[in-house]
């Protein structure tokens, strides 16, 4: 197992860091959303930064200089945005880390240092890609704000490794109904607040678009009064991931709005399943535990849909 911790203090030993950035693509960018939250919510002495990739290098924060950590994933260490975002973040003195699943990559050959995730079953959550990124904001913020929910952090996260395989073995038969329920959508709208905004998102465009070919939108549960409920019929399409945090009641009042004029809703719930245990800091692991359930609930979906997620129609198979 990666030690981050030790990883912060050789870097904060060799400089004043005064900003902590976020690039990638797809899900990669997603799981990034989590630590970029921690830090707006828990630092008064960090500017953050979530960029995809691409972005990144056409157009590159102010803040990216010599006081930066700049953090990129690519599963694959290969994806050509994310290796070319760590150079630039390199050209501009930065410091930069790199998250890949695979050894030996380009990605490797360019960052600073590399971090090595794990995934599947039997993996603990500790040594997911999401939870890499986000004790690095820990960390970080720690050193910089001597954060008082480091501890709880902490603990947290290893309580994550109990928590999420009993919840993905006890959340089997809603994620049964899901599949049956959704298999023949040709529109599905996902919805969040907090971090879980970012599981929906990845959901929205890792999943339903890209290995599903299902038309989706992600709304963020704040912005849905605010256009989007027009769309609502009884039929609509919804599945909602609910914050188990400070915005829950965000998430409350649209999932009132859409229960008195809908019956195709699917709200997954965090406290329902051990997230409780968490206590105050359960907010920042909601989009995480989200994550890591929506994998039950993909697998389930891809079979009684007969589309595998392994499906693809351009991706990788043209220059694009």
């Amino acid at each position: 197992m990666f030690d981050v911790k030790k990883m912060i203090d050789e870097v904060v030993a060799k400089k004043e860091v005064t900003n902590l950035a976020f690039a990638g693509c797809g899900g990669s960018l997603a799981c990034f959303y989590h630590p970029f939250y921690y830090v707006q919510r828990e630092s008064d002495k960090l500017t953050t930064n979530y960029v995809t990739a691409n972005e990144f290098v056409h157009d590159t924060p102010k803040t990216i200089g010599e006081h930066s950590i700049v953090v990129v994933a690519s599963r694959r260490g290969n994806t050509a945005e994310t290796v070319e975002a760590a150079r630039v973040a390199k050209a501009k003195g930065a410091t930069t880390v790199g998250l890949a699943y695979e050894h030996d990559t380009e990605l490797e050959s360019v960052v600073d240092y590399t971090i090595h995730f794990r995934d599947g079953e039997g993996v603990p959550f500790t040594e997911s890609k999401g939870a890499y990124a986000l004790m690095i904001a820990v960390e970080l913020v720690n050193h910089t704000d001597h954060n008082a929910n480091y501890e709880k952090m902490v603990q947290a996260m290893k309580k994550m490794d109990e928590i999420v395989p009993a919840a993905k073995k006890a959340i089997v038969p809603e994620a049964i109904k899901f599949s049956i329920d959704y298999k023949d959508d040709k529109v599905i709208y996902t919805m969040g607040s907090g971090t879980a905004w970012g599981a929906a998102q990845q959901q929205t465009i890792c999943i339903f678009m890209e290995m599903q070919w299902i038309n989706s939108s992600v709304i963020h549960t704040g912005e849905f009064f605010h256009g989007p409920f027009e769309i609502t019929d009884p039929d609509t399409a919804y599945l909602l991931l609910k914050s188990t945090g400070k915005t829950k009641e965000v998430d409350e009042r649209a999932i009132r709005f859409i229960s008195a004029y809908n019956h195709h809703l699917t709200v997954i719930d965090g406290s329902k399943y051990g997230m409780d245990q968490l206590g105050e800091v359960s907010e920042y692991f909601d989009g995480l535990f989200y994550s890591a359930m929506l994998d039950v609930y993909n697998d389930l979906l891809a079979a009684m849909r007969n589309h595998p997620l392994s499906k693809r129609k351009y991706m990788w198979k043209y220059n694009y």
